[in-house]
């Protein structure tokens, strides 16, 4: 009976979700070019922005499959409003819904659900750096069928850089969640209401 009633979305569910979509949508549109500008590097704001997102969503709601459908908003409206179809950008943005799907499953596994202070949130961190590899691997999947194996094995370098700051990024992100979920914590059990 648990299990349906954490299927079902409640009104205050269905207005965080958007809310916190459209703040990682605008982040990415907005800020993303103009820090990528300052900085020479693409998708800083990206991975901080949606990891922080994604940890507070799942720490107010309480519930599997919010912060899912938050990354998967997110990732293909983000393509959408950028009018970039190509197979490419749906493939990055596969990525990012699939990290966000991963993200939201380790946080709600029954054993680390059951740990408190710093054990959780070295569960949490770690779920920050898998799903943050998961968001680059359907990127990769797709260059090497491009590139073929030696055209990839060329560019491995650039993969592996690229691969290190994304996991960075979005551990930093679920970092900052943590200190935004601290200043915050008697909101928690008002959302669940």
């Amino acid at each position: 009976m648990n299990n349906n009633k954490n299927l079902r979305f409640t009104t205050k569910e269905l207005t965080l979700i958007p809310v916190f979509s459209s703040v990682w949508i605008v982040s990415q549109i907005y800020l993303g070019p103009w820090i990528g500008q300052i900085t020479q590097q693409h998708g800083i704001i990206n991975r901080i922005v949606g990891w922080l997102l994604m940890l507070v969503l799942a720490g107010l709601t309480g519930r599997f499959g919010r912060a899912t459908a938050m990354s998967f908003i997110a990732a293909f409206a983000t393509r959408i409003v950028r009018r970039s179809a190509s197979l490419y950008a749906l493939t990055v943005g596969l990525g990012y819904a699939l990290a966000g799907f991963i993200f939201d499953m380790l946080f709600f596994l029954p054993y680390t659900e059951s740990l408190g202070g710093k054990t959780r949130k070295a569960c949490l961190l770690a779920a920050s750096i898998i799903s943050g590899i998961i968001a680059l691997a359907s990127y990769l999947i797709f260059k090497f069928s491009m590139l073929g194996p030696y055209g990839f094995l060329a560019l491995l370098p650039k993969y592996a850089y690229s691969l290190d700051k994304g996991t960075l990024l979005s551990f930093l992100g679920t970092f900052i969640g943590f200190i935004s979920n601290a200043k915050n914590r008697d909101t928690e059990g008002k959302i669940r209401m």
